[in-house]
């Protein structure tokens, strides 16, 4: 045997041994995770008229075979936004202060597609249906105006495969169908409500 063919069967066997770690551990790998996520929520369209950046929380299950493209995941989140502060003439004269605040609590289930999924950084889509929960508060009067809506949601994002647990971070684009209903807020005519959620997360 020349040099050649040993130095080609030395680097194959060093490959093949630092490659099975990472191929067991693929295998024997739970299906089902969980995982928490949080970040910044951003009103669009007519939503964003009345309403400030604000905030989101939640948790999740996913549901997938390892070195898999396709799994699927369970979600819920909460989302806070301040409105925003108008002000017009009052009926007895002077000025008149008024504020409307927003929570949303939905649950969506999804499909999710993932690129590289062998690898230690991927890159996937994501979307799916949900349920959402929305309330409005008049923060002078605190007359408060809730629905339940259906709305679809889709979007991408990174994830970061670690020892034990992976990190992610990503946007999704979230359309509440007729979300607008409540309380007659901002636009009456709007067909849907619109935000953006983006969010760091960790799953284990």
């Amino acid at each position: 045997m020349n040099r050649t063919s040993i130095t080609a069967a030395a680097l194959g066997l060093v490959l093949s041994a630092a490659a099975a770690p990472m191929h067991a551990q693929a295998i024997v790998s739970s299906p089902v995770r969980f995982g928490i996520m949080g970040g910044a929520t951003l009103p669009l369209s007519d939503f964003k008229d009345v309403a400030k950046t604000g905030w989101n929380a939640g948790a999740l299950v996913t549901i997938g075979v390892p070195l898999v493209p396709v799994s699927f995941r369970v979600d819920g989140q909460w989302q806070q936004l301040q409105g925003k502060t108008f002000v017009g003439n009052s009926p007895g004269g002077g000025t008149l202060t008024s504020r409307t605040d927003f929570r949303i609590i939905d649950g969506t289930a999804n499909v999710v597609y993932t690129f590289g999924a062998a690898l230690p950084t991927k890159f996937y889509l994501i979307g799916g249906l949900g349920v959402y929960n929305e309330r409005a508060k008049d923060q002078a009067t605190d007359i408060t105006a809730s629905s339940t809506k259906f709305g679809l949601n889709g979007g991408v994002g990174f994830k970061f495969q670690l020892t034990g647990f992976a990190t992610f971070i990503e946007a999704r684009y979230h359309n509440v169908i007729h979300g607008t209903a409540i309380g007659d807020v901002g636009s009456s005519n709007a067909k849907s409500l619109q935000f953006i959620p983006i969010t760091v997360g960790i799953t284990f």
